[in-house]
């Protein structure tokens, strides 16, 4: 799975954020703090789940670079083959699944294998009601006991929101890749953050 990096829709190129910024603002269900939040590993049977949430931000943000969208059978063999160190975690309410958390390998090279890159996807629905949030804590929770040491995250530069998240959770930029992205018929820069797991 992980041995062509550079395929153009393998999802270790694509940028993983913590939420989009390029969303209306709908009627936003999580915004009702008494609504519980569960986070639990992601199970086979959330597959459908998976690929919708990050088909909307394939579709309509630039949270993630993949321009092709995902299938429920292709979402399934992703999560049946995920290894030890990268984990792959939902946040579900009454109404389902709200949300999606997974580390990815950072490169196949095997001096690179406890560094991994951060990525996190919130229903549209969703936006804005803590979901994101609390599956990257959950994330960084984990990371000592599957043995990861460098968690890196590429965000695009417009996604404020997500950059702010990401500085509130402990990342430190490293730099800025410009125009290294082009979709919806722009340029788009990238910026790097790295946090390193303490007491690992």
């Amino acid at each position: 799975m992980y041995a062509n990096h550079y395929r153009c829709y393998n999802d270790e190129m694509t940028i993983h954020a913590h939420a989009s910024t390029t969303m209306s603002n709908e009627k936003n269900p999580r915004k009702d703090p008494h609504m519980p939040l569960s986070i639990r590993p992601a199970a086979i049977s959330d597959a459908a789940a998976v690929a919708r949430i990050y088909n909307q931000a394939v579709a309509r943000t630039t949270a993630t670079f993949d321009t092709e969208l995902k299938t429920e059978d292709d979402r399934r063999l992703w999560l049946t083959r995920r290894a030890k160190e990268h984990p792959a975690i939902v946040a579900t309410v009454d109404v389902g699944v709200a949300g999606w958390g997974a580390f990815l390998p950072w490169s196949d090279r095997c001096a690179y294998r406890s560094t991994v890159e951060m990525s996190v996807y919130v229903d549209e629905q969703h936006h804005r009601g803590g979901v994101g949030a609390a599956l990257s804590r959950e994330l960084l929770r984990l990371a000592p006991e599957v043995g990861i040491h460098s968690i890196l995250a590429r965000v695009c530069s417009e996604n404020t929101a997500s950059l702010a998240m990401a500085e509130r959770l402990g990342f430190r930029e490293v730099g800025t890749m410009h125009e290294v992205g082009r979709k919806f018929d722009r340029w788009l820069d990238v910026v790097v953050l790295e946090l390193l797991v303490q007491g690992d």
